[in-house]
């Protein structure tokens, strides 16, 4: 998914640079407005709707991504593990710390002082996850964890001066 964005990014880029370059090597030539008015005139009037049509395809097929918890649900599937997961200065708890590996696991994420960001990283370091801590809310969050290994848990969000010590660590099995 990742490399196909990296590609799509790529392409418009380099699209985008030819343009710019198309329209700059002719800045210097002088042309009759009555030849550029019907060009700039077709590239609003096909250009507006390509951009809306793109743009919203873009936005229907990156909903299925969404962190939300129903569009997690879809995509993996009902959870069978819950975790429940309070944030508070300068700590997690969590109600289990083993946890199966190809699960879908639902983390029920809420904060007992402050905003905190509940961001779990995978054993080599890359974040995985991440969904927010608020005190008198409870956010869903739906993951399957395919890779073994010891997790940990980072606070994402600069809570207070203890922050950077705001960690907590999962095995999934």
């Amino acid at each position: 998914m990742q490399s196909g964005a990296a590609m799509l990014f790529l392409l418009v880029t380099v699209l985008w640079t030819a343009v710019l370059w198309w329209v700059a090597a002719r800045a210097g030539a002088a042309a009759p407005y009555e030849r550029v008015s019907p060009v700039i005139g077709r590239i609003r009037r096909l250009g507006t709707p390509a951009v809306v049509v793109v743009l919203g395809i873009a936005f229907v097929v990156s909903l299925a991504f969404l962190p939300y918890a129903s569009s997690r649900a879809a995509r993996l599937g009902e959870p069978t593990v819950h975790v429940e997961v309070t944030g508070r200065m300068w700590a997690w708890e969590l109600s289990q710390t083993r946890i199966p590996r190809g699960q879908v696991v639902e983390f029920r994420v809420t904060a007992a002082d402050v905003n905190h960001g509940f961001g779990v990283f995978s054993p080599d370091g890359r974040l995985v996850t991440q969904v927010q801590a608020m005190p008198g809310y409870t956010n869903r969050l739906l993951y399957r964890f395919d890779e073994p290994g010891v997790y940990t848990i980072r606070c994402l969000e600069f809570c207070a001066t203890g922050h950077h010590l705001m960690q907590a660590q999962f095995t999934v099995e």
